[in-house]
């Protein structure tokens, strides 16, 4: 099997049909890159990633020396920012006991999450998305970027050119201004743009370590949305799958998370939906029905201050 263990191309067989899927390795979740990735898996843990950035850091029990702080887990292989909060002073700081978390501090500015392409240490693409936020650990949606800032994208390569040294593979990294917070030894968000060319030159840059695409090669689109959906936690959700697999057809991908899954995510709700396309005006729609077939009824704090929004379970 070659994706694993994640498989986009199962996932979306109605465009990815043909894509390669064979015996050559290609980690999509982190707790398989860890074990595959074995000489570059210390980038999973936070403090040695802080270390080769120069970013104040310290493991809990040990005091900041300025606030706010980011608190999250050293090595969080489920992602969701689980676990993941603000300590805006000394008094927050000395609620957190947890062993397994640490201190960093706190980034602000524009959220990228960008996935590179690194052929034999060299990176030599990018995809970048752009996070529209709305607190800490969630987000209204994700668009696609056609060019980062400059100083942002010489920033990440610099530092992934200096420190993963011979790795071939994608790498997600993730960034808030000009401070690097997260980084994955996988895809971020690109098997969901419906682009079987990319995904085939992905799966021929794992297996004989070469990229020739170009934006040129395949159908990659101009704009592309990923969209979110959030609820109030400790609950469980639930769709009609028949039903929203009619109303959600004609997106380029769509997703209901499995209630499983809730725990990775952060403490303020989870993420129960996401929907993609290259038409904006489809992906909320589509968010909207979703919420209005949902049950229980989510929070009206959790969609109210969603991008166009509409209230359809009057």
């Amino acid at each position: 099997m070659t994706w694993d263990s994640y498989n986009p191309v199962k996932q979306m067989s109605a465009v990815y049909d043909g894509v390669s899927d064979d015996d050559t390795m290609i980690p999509t979740t982190d707790e398989v890159a860890w074990e595959y990735f074995h000489e570059f898996r210390w980038i999973y843990n936070k403090m040695d990633l802080c270390e080769t950035l120069n970013v104040p850091y310290g493991p809990i029990g040990t005091n900041p020396s300025t606030y706010p702080v980011c608190v999250k887990p050293i090595i969080n292989l489920m992602g969701g920012s689980v676990k993941s909060q603000v300590c805006h002073n000394p008094e927050d700081y000395a609620k957190v006991t947890d062993p397994g978390l640490f201190w960093s501090s706190y980034a602000m500015g524009d959220h990228y999450s960008v996935d590179y392409v690194m052929c034999r240490g060299v990176p030599t693409e990018y995809f970048a998305f752009y996070g529209e936020k709305l607190q800490h650990g969630a987000f209204d949606f994700w668009s696609l970027q056609q060019d980062l800032p400059e100083e942002v994208h010489r920033i990440i390569y610099n530092w992934l050119e200096e420190n993963l040294e011979e790795y071939t593979g994608i790498v997600n990294v993730e960034i808030i201004g000009h401070q690097i917070i997260e980084a994955q030894l996988r895809m971020g968000d690109l098997d969901r743009l419906g682009d079987a060319t990319l995904m085939e030159a992905i799966h021929t840059l794992y297996s004989k370590h070469t990229w020739e695409w170009t934006k040129d090669s395949g159908f990659f689109p101009e704009t592309f949305y990923l969209a979110a959906l959030f609820a109030q936690p400790n609950t469980t959700y639930h769709i009609n799958t028949t039903l929203a697999k009619k109303v959600f057809s004609d997106l380029t991908y769509y997703q209901i998370d499995e209630p499983e899954l809730y725990h990775s995510n952060p403490a303020h709700g989870n993420r129960i939906a996401i929907f993609c396309d290259q038409n904006w005006e489809k992906v909320a729609r589509a968010r909207n029905i979703a919420v209005a077939l949902f049950t229980p009824d989510i929070d009206g704090k959790y969609v109210d201050c969603l991008r166009d929004y509409e209230e359809l379970r009057l």
